[in-house]
């Protein structure tokens, strides 16, 4: 809230400072995409893409300057951890690959071993590996 004079210069008014629309960012978006004012004490929450994780805090408030709050929040890529070991079996990955969402794993069992499910596991945009993982059976 500023002071300000009317055009008379007789009256003190009062003027509400806007925000203008909270920023956006990069593989994520604002929960207040439909407002069309933001006035000082309001805050917009912000949520990332599938397949990335949020840094940093969620809220932003317009600030009685006009102005938002930061640091803004960011999206970052969401990484899977290593792929699991499987008894009696080798993957397709590459020592200390990073293993973002939609990339797969191919496995192969070894000689003697006989594969059950599915030889393939994908890194979930939750940052986990699909299950069920497959087996190697048999042996001697």
């Amino acid at each position: 809230v500023v002071p300000a004079l009317n055009q008379l210069g007789l009256f003190p008014l009062l003027v509400v400072l806007q925000c203008p629309s909270p920023p956006n960012i990069k593989n994520g978006q604002h929960d207040s995409k439909d407002v069309k004012v933001f006035i000082p004490g309001m805050s917009v929450k912000y949520y990332c893409d599938p397949g990335y994780l949020l840094t940093g805090k969620t809220t932003v408030s317009c600030l009685p300057s006009g102005s938002w709050s930061i640091p803004y929040p960011r999206c970052e890529v969401l990484h899977c951890p290593p792929p699991p070991v499987i008894a009696n079996a080798t993957h397709s990955a590459e020592l200390g690959a990073n293993f973002t969402s939609g990339m797969s794993v191919n496995y192969s069992c070894q000689p003697g071993f006989s594969l059950l499910g599915h030889p393939s596991i994908l890194c979930t945009t939750s940052g986990s590996w699909s299950l069920p993982y497959p087996r190697c059976a048999g042996g001697a």
